[in-house]
């Protein structure tokens, strides 16, 4: 073999080898931050100890994505619902800021912050984030819903019925979801309240 065609094959099995270890560590971060990503799924019945425990799992999960690429929003975000079906409020909060830090157009991590203020009953703040989703995402009824609770709370009908009008407008269900919402106690006697949910 001449010495060009050894330098050919050097220089193509190093190509080769650098390529396949390039690869192997992309697989490697792949799954780690898939892990991170999909390790939460998320189950309406989050009180039971099997799903807290998943909860807690999850946590371990996202902090590990989030080790790896610190500008994952995703990760940030999923941490910030793991943490809210653990009743961790105040984290999740600071998980959403920062899912919020990374993607400011993140409608749903503007309006998860918001449900988390809501329930350590920050009404004022939890508005801003609604305020902000809607901006974002004017077109979601659960962002307009959520505004008519507190409206409601704090006695503001005509707000509430606002707010209310729009949510049914975008999504006709919020109607029935209503009927049942204890935060409009309030309004039960409104006669455009009555009108609107009928």
């Amino acid at each position: 073999m001449n010495k060009a065609t050894y330098d050919n094959a050097s220089k193509m099995h190093t190509i080769i080898m650098t390529l396949g270890i390039t690869m192997l560590i992309l697989l490697i971060l792949v799954s780690l931050a898939g892990a991170g990503l999909f390790a939460y799924i998320p189950n309406s019945d989050s009180n039971n100890a099997s799903n807290l425990n998943k909860s807690d799992e999850a946590i371990q999960a996202y902090k590990k994505a989030i080790e790896i690429n610190p500008q994952d929003s995703k990760a940030w975000y999923n941490k910030g619902n793991a943490l809210f079906d653990l009743n961790r409020f105040d984290e999740a909060i600071k998980a959403y800021d920062k899912t919020i830090e990374i993607d400011a157009h993140n409608s749903e991590a503007w309006y998860n912050k918001g449900v988390a203020l809501y329930n350590l009953n920050k009404y004022d703040e939890a508005m801003k984030a609604y305020d902000k989703a809607i901006e974002i995402d004017p077109h979601n009824s659960n962002f307009w819903y959520n505004r008519t609770c507190i409206y409601s709370l704090i006695d503001n009908k005509d707000q509430s019925i606002f707010n209310l009008k729009k949510a049914i407008e975008l999504d006709s269900s919020c109607k029935e979801e209503a009927k049942k919402d204890d935060d409009f106690k309030k309004l039960e006697t409104d006669e455009k309240f009555k009108k609107l949910i009928k």
